[in-house]
């Protein structure tokens, strides 16, 4: 089989891990970029590492790397792995495909699924359930609003970016041992308009989102690879064990599992905007009706997408197959026949693991009084793949733990007006890209 090149971007992350755990083996030859020199991905023997110097425009200069990068290696596969950069890459495409082959979708389904609105509006068109949402741009908008909505309602940014702000990380955060918060959840009107008035001077555009009932394990994801013609060539699906911040985080312990009802919805959705590429959907399972609701789609390889690998379905490498129009089995040209084989053979209840964020995570659930510690030992039992660690491929544990170290650090460091000011000029930068 003809063999190129992969370039992940970012790969301070699981999902960098995960994809070069794949290819790396098969001699696959596997680069990342990334800013910070303790990018744990880039202590992976599978990985070579270029590390960019930071930068107050680092767009621009990703940008012009990945040129240099795609005329040295000629031709590569691209993966990005953060919504900023599969933006940028989606945005520059026309340019980046003179040197790299595709993943993802085109442009303007990326747009569409990656803003509320847009998402909204497509899953509303195609018949998907999603939790009523609105968007608001005034304080004006917002007083017309407030006494007419379903209480709790979460309130979330139109450019994500947004909230990496040391300002409104720290205003938001409710826990000091929780990850930055992605929402706010507002209990009420007066509450939901204190918190815009803090809110508005940084950016006066926001989404506001009723809340879906019920504990965090009725959250579904589905990991899925489509074709050119939208057939999907892999899925596989997990359910949201624990998150961080918990309620409407990001997963720190997920099992795998089957999900006939969720495989179909999703289809039905992706085929219909004509998806191609690498992706994820969440959704919530609501006990008011017994709905799945879709929360969000990713148009990129998730943080524990790389769970898929460990229970008999290899999207890495099928992604990476069809890009270079191969087949991902050697020993099949149909890929139909592929897709069930793997769907059918795919194990349940396997664990996936990020260790340091599961931790912070159990102390949260634990002073909620919504675990104990038994509980939380016991959950360890079984097969697992863990999100960082892995025996043939230590040391990208260990740069985590030397970043980890550097937390408080980062803390001081963020409250100092230097970098509050580059954080304020970067997060401007991303509003004006909106």
């Amino acid at each position: 089989m003809q063999q190129i090149p992969v370039l992940l971007t970012p790969i301070d992350r699981p999902a960098a891990l995960g994809i070069a755990r794949s290819l790396g083996p098969r001699g696959i030859a596997v680069h990342g970029i990334d800013t910070d020199p303790l990018a744990y991905g880039a202590a992976s023997k599978y990985i070579k590492p270029y590390i960019l110097p930071d930068s107050e425009d680092i767009e621009a200069r990703k940008l012009e790397y990945l040129l240099q990068l795609g005329r040295k290696l000629g031709q590569a596969v691209l993966y990005p792995l953060s919504d900023d950069d599969v933006l940028l890459c989606s945005r520059e495409r026309a340019t980046l495909e003179k040197y790299f082959l595709f993943v993802m979708p085109d442009h303007s389904t990326v747009q569409s699924l990656l803003t509320k609105d847009g998402l909204t509006r497509a899953a509303e068109t195609h018949g998907v359930p999603v939790p009523k949402m609105y968007t608001v741009t005034s304080q004006a908008e917002l007083a017309d609003l407030a006494d007419h909505l379903p209480y709790p309602v979460i309130i979330k940014p139109v450019v994500s970016t947004m909230w990496l702000r040391y300002e409104i990380i720290e205003m938001l955060r409710d826990d000091p041992l929780s990850s930055p918060p992605k929402v706010a959840l507002c209990q009420n009107a007066e509450q939901l308009i204190q918190t815009y008035l803090h809110l508005a001077p940084y950016d006066a555009r926001i989404i506001i989102q009723e809340v879906i009932p019920g504990e965090d394990n009725r959250l579904v994801y589905l990991c899925f690879y489509l074709d050119r013609n939208s057939r999907p060539l892999a899925l596989f699906a997990g359910r949201k064990m624990r998150i961080l911040p918990t309620g409407f985080g990001s997963a720190s312990y997920v099992r795998s599992m089957h999900h006939a009802e969720m495989e179909k919805i999703a289809l039905h959705l992706l085929q219909n905007v004509n998806y191609q590429g690498l992706g994820g959907m969440e959704f919530k399972e609501d006990p008011r009706d017994g709905k799945l609701k879709l929360i969000e789609v990713n148009v990129r390889f998730g943080m524990w997408d790389s769970l898929g690998v460990r229970c008999g379905v290899d999207i890495p490498y099928i992604s990476y197959c069809d890009a270079l129009e191969q087949p991902a089995d050697p020993q099949s040209d149909n890929h139909g026949e592929y897709l069930r084989d793997y769907r059918r053979d795919y194990r349940d209840n396997i664990a996936w693991f990020d260790l340091q964020r599961d931790i912070r995570a159990f102390l949260i659930y634990r002073k909620k009084k919504m675990i104990t510690l038994k509980e939380w030992l016991n959950s360890y039992k079984g097969e697992k793949e863990w999100a960082v660690y892995a025996r043939g491929d230590w040391k990208p544990a260990l740069y985590e733990g030397l970043k980890l170290m550097q937390r408080p650090y980062h803390s001081i460091r963020d409250r100092l007006p230097f970098f509050r000011k580059r954080n304020t000029a970067a997060s401007e930068s991303a509003i004006q890209r909106d």
